[in-house]
């Protein structure tokens, strides 16, 4: 099948796949309060010129919210260059649809990439590969149940990743530049996704790889090669992890890891011991047994062959991650998830995105032309196991569906993104926010009051600030404190206690401030790392390309 052809066939399964959110705009899924809010100012503040939103002035009744400081961008990135090319003529909730379908789209085709190698697998079997990683149960999950967005996207970066380190492998000149862009946006598009790809199917891969070349020159310059290009990769992703990893002073981080965020809370085995599996986790831990079953098989097939050719195939190599990942997720191996930063990820289960590629891949790597029964066999059993997850999805589908159609989702921010100290609800939910203290707080307040106490809100969170009084006046703004404020003339801010608000004491007299977002040193960090990555990315492809025309 032509490359156009099997995209256009990738793009109408990804359209069927997503038909009820295309036709009822978002529907009613864990994040999908989030999702609305921070795509709808991310997009407004690009449309504007702001390339990079980091704080949202509309968030928190428009006390102002952090939270792309934290939130990977990349996402949010195609879903604001969607609002500019469509001329923002969707609504914020049927543009999410739509770029959740470029997004799916854009993992088929990844995964199509990955597996039309002809010298490992066979077109129609890559074709049926990016199907299958298309409508895997969790990669459905993560948009109908989970809402999760910026997970979804990472489902379009793994496959390039893995593509990368196989072409460096294959000594391909270019793969290193590929493997640092790809390795860059996975962190950009979900950090917990990319630690624990990171920490599990990366390290395992390229182990493998370099194992695979049997001696040890070769072995060495490939494990450089992957190591210079992760670095570049990490490099280039510092405008996000700078800031990201540096500033969790500045909100009540510990809330992203407490309660109902502790992965002990959502380890298979111990959920199906306490209270039996049931919706989402009835859909994980079914497809977590037809991907083991799969990887099994695969397994078995290969060893059948003869075990010296089964373990160095690349087929058994992914059906042994498959099958670690599988018992990561149930809980069989719990120290795992103990280490200090794989504990904040908050739920075990975000490795199935490892667990269904690993499985689709040793699929479709095993070899069909000569074991075509047996493999027949082990795919029947896996579908057979699918079952009560697959009918549990499209109840849940079914239910959201009938939702959409009478209720519409309203935009909501996320409690994590509060100041740091601001009084919360004890044991509240995530969307909990607490905010009754500030609803109707003036603009400016001032006291002792003076002659004049004025505030004018601007676009995006700034203000014009006039004070005229005979004696210093202390000056409270309607503004969430965070260091990124600064007014101009300088004056030093500080945070009122405990509502965390944008104060100053502002001198005896007539004067006028100008309350503006600056960049902090951590942002600054992150471009001049990033831009000195770029560099080094640049020269390097550079120096490559003269090689090549060399030649």
């Amino acid at each position: 099948m032509a490359r156009s052809r099997t995209a256009l066939f990738l793009l109408i399964a990804a359209a069927l796949l997503l038909a009820p959110s295309l036709m009822l705009g978002t529907m009613m899924s864990h994040s999908s309060p989030q999702n609305l809010t921070w795509a709808g100012q991310f997009a407004e503040q690009f449309r504007a010129g702001i390339l990079y939103p980091r704080f949202l002035a509309e968030s928190f009744d428009r006390m102002g919210g952090p939270a792309f400081y934290f939130y990977p961008p990349i996402a949010f990135w195609l879903d604001a260059l969607l609002s500019v090319v469509t001329f923002d003529a969707f609504s914020v909730s049927y543009r999410q649809s739509l770029s959740s379908l470029l997004l799916l789209w854009a993992s088929g085709l990844a995964m199509y990439a990955w597996l039309d190698a002809k010298e490992v697998s066979p077109p129609r079997a890559a074709l049926y590969g990016a199907l299958a990683y298309m409508v895997a149960p969790y990669h459905l999950v993560d948009h109908y149940y989970r809402g999760a967005y910026a997970e979804f996207a990472a489902y379009a970066v793994f496959p390039i990743v893995m593509l990368a380190v196989r072409q460096i492998a294959e000594q391909r000149r270019f793969a290193p530049i590929l493997l640092a862009v790809s390795y860059a946006a996975l962190p950009m598009t979900h950090l917990p996704t990319a630690l624990l790809i990171s920490l599990t199917a990366l390290p395992l891969y390229v182990l493998y790889r370099g194992w695979l070349t049997g001696a040890t020159r070769p072995a060495s310059a490939f494990f450089l090669r992957c190591a210079l290009g992760g670095a570049l990769g990490l490099g280039l992703a510092a405008i996000y992890l700078v800031p990201a990893l540096t500033l969790q002073d500045w909100i009540p981080v510990e809330d992203f890891w407490a309660g109902g965020y502790r992965i002990e809370n959502w380890l298979l085995i111990p959920i199906a011991r306490q209270g039996g599996l049931i919706e989402m986790m009835l859909v994980i831990a079914s497809a977590s047994a037809a991907y083991a079953i799969a990887a099994a098989g695969v397994l078995a097939t290969l060893a059948w062959r003869g075990p010296r050719q089964a373990w160095r195939s690349e087929a058994a190599c992914w059906a042994v991650i498959c099958l670690l990942s599988v018992a990561l997720v149930a809980g069989l191996v719990p120290w795992f998830w103990r280490v200090p930063l794989v504990a904040k990820v908050q739920f075990s289960w975000r490795l199935m995105i490892v667990v269904e590629f690993a499985a689709i891949s040793a699929l479709c790597l095993a070899p069909w032309s000569t074991q075509r029964r047996a493999l027949s066999y082990v795919l029947m059993l896996a579908m057979i196991a699918l079952v009560p997850g697959l009918a549990e999805m499209a109840t849940a589908i079914r239910t959201r569906i009938a939702l959409a159609q009478t209720e519409r989702e309203e935009p909501a921010d996320l409690k994590q993104f509060l100041p740091a100290g601001y009084p919360q609800k004890p044991d509240g939910g995530y969307a909990e926010l607490s905010l009754e203290p500030v609803h109707g707080l003036p603009t400016i307040a001032c006291t002792p009051q003076p002659r004049l106490c004025r505030a004018d809100n601007e676009r995006f969170g700034a203000m014009r600030v006039e004070i005229a009084g005979d004696a210093p006046t202390t000056v409270v703004l309607r503004r969430f404190f965070f260091p990124f404020w600064r007014l101009d003339p300088a004056l030093p801010l500080a945070p009122t206690q405990p509502l965390q608000l944008v104060s100053f004491t502002a001198p005896a007299g007539h004067h006028s401030w100008h309350l503006e977002r600056v960049t902090v040193p951590a942002e600054k960090k992150g471009w001049a790392i990033s831009g000195l990555s770029l560099a080094l990315l640049l020269a390097w492809a550079l120096i490559l390309r003269r090689r090549q025309r060399a030649q």
